[in-house]
């Protein structure tokens, strides 16, 4: 008989409703690199987020920066270290030689991140999430403080890393256009160059001139690693302790981590928005790469805030319930991530409504939260005809063949 994963009755519903939640997180944080240059702007590591025009710009910017960037990334993150666990362990259970399957499972992460990031978007997650995905495998037999240790470990010297790298970078990069070694007119011949073909670029043109980007963004992965596994390896520790499949047990623990991490995750979220917007003395060259760096470390510190305090909100199935149109995104997260890219391609992109550049941070907040109760709609209805989104019903046929 052949393994056909996990049944419904088998699912953990509060994480079915983090994972949508996290969605939400995503599309918001995505945006800006969507609508605008975002982050492929030079500029932005001498002079660090601007702040736009107008009071709704500006607030919708801060809160972007203060409650999302780096935070629900993490969150996925920690939900996929989780999935593995569950994945990896019902399949020890079923006597499947759980490690191949999880291998097979994970190339197609890797093929549809590809096609993704190359004839999509160069945003994408899911080729890193493949590619870090194997080193999972290394640690699935280790203690749960092994685990923790690793985490915290790489993800203190991930951030120190990219601190000092940014720093560097953004210093070089403003001493270079101070003393004229480097041309300011040369980004900004670059930027306006990008923001043509983007808004104006037929399909190929823009995967041709995106073409460069993305095959750097592919190697570019032994980098991104690092950042990457620690928060995979939460998701693990998790797993391996039990703390979602039996919370009252863990009642205490979830509990502290709620408290301790919230003001943790604010102070440091106030200090690193403040750094990255130049609101604080410090130069912006040093202070937006000095809080990115920062960031990395203390966004998943806010992340565990939100985790820990939807885990005690959802103990009772009556809340559940409330928020179970959550849950229907989360089910099909893999189908509605791209989606997302899909809707907001044609959104921005020449060979869409070609509005690339010309959508503010307050309606691009109000975008994003449209996109996603289209979603809800979309997956909820989906849903009740299918018992899995269309990519996931792919992935399961292409994961369990022959098992």
């Amino acid at each position: 008989m052949k393994y056909r994963g996990i049944a419904p009755n088998e699912r953990i519903h509060t994480l079915d409703i983090i994972r949508g939640i996290a969605i939400l997180g995503i599309v918001l944080a995505n945006m800006m690199h969507f609508k605008s240059l975002g982050q492929l702007d030079p500029f932005i590591l001498v002079d660090g987020y601007q702040l736009p025009d107008g009071l709704f710009n500006q607030v919708s910017s801060l809160i972007i920066t203060f409650f999302v960037e780096g935070k629900f990334y993490p969150m996925f993150s920690l939900l996929f270290g989780l999935g593995f666990y569950i994945f990896y362990d019902r399949l020890l259970q079923k006597d499947v030689r759980a490690g191949r399957v999880f291998s097979r499972r994970l190339t197609f992460l890797l093929i549809l991140g590809l096609i993704h990031l190359i004839f999509f978007w160069h945003g994408d997650i899911l080729f890193t999430y493949g590619i870090t995905g194997f080193f999972l495998l290394f640690f699935i037999s280790r203690k749960p403080k092994t685990i923790m240790i690793w985490s915290v470990a790489l993800l203190a010297v991930s951030s120190l890393v990219v601190s000092l790298l940014y720093v560097l970078i953004g210093w070089g990069t403003h001493f270079g256009l101070e003393t004229g070694t480097i041309p300011a007119s040369d980004f900004q011949a670059t930027n306006e160059a990008t923001m043509a073909v983007m808004a104006e670029g037929g399909y190929w043109e823009i995967v041709g001139f995106r073409l460069v980007g993305s095959i750097s963004a592919i190697f570019g992965n032994i980098f991104l690693m690092p950042t990457i596994l620690p928060l995979f390896l939460i998701g693990l520790y998790m797993g391996k302790t039990g703390m979602f499949h039996d919370v009252e047990a863990h009642l205490g623990r979830w509990k502290k981590i709620c408290i301790h991490s919230s003001w943790i995750g604010i102070v440091f979220s106030v200090l690193t928005t403040a750094m990255m917007h130049g609101l604080t003395p410090m130069p912006a060259y040093i202070a937006f790469g000095l809080g990115f760096g920062i960031r990395m470390f203390t966004g998943p510190i806010l992340m565990l805030f939100y985790v820990s305090a939807l885990v005690l909100l959802l103990r009772k199935e009556t809340r559940q319930k409330i928020m179970k149109l959550f849950a229907a995104v989360g089910r099909m997260a893999l189908t509605n991530y791209l989606m997302q890219t899909l809707i907001l391609v044609f959104i921005f992109h020449g060979y869409g409504l070609g509005l690339y550049g010309q959508v503010a941070s307050g309606v691009g907040l109000l975008l994003s939260v449209g996109v996603y109760v289209l979603q809800v709609i979309l997956s909820t209805l989906y849903l009740k005809k299918f018992k899995q989104g269309p990519l996931e019903a792919l992935w399961r046929k292409w994961t369990y063949r022959n098992v």
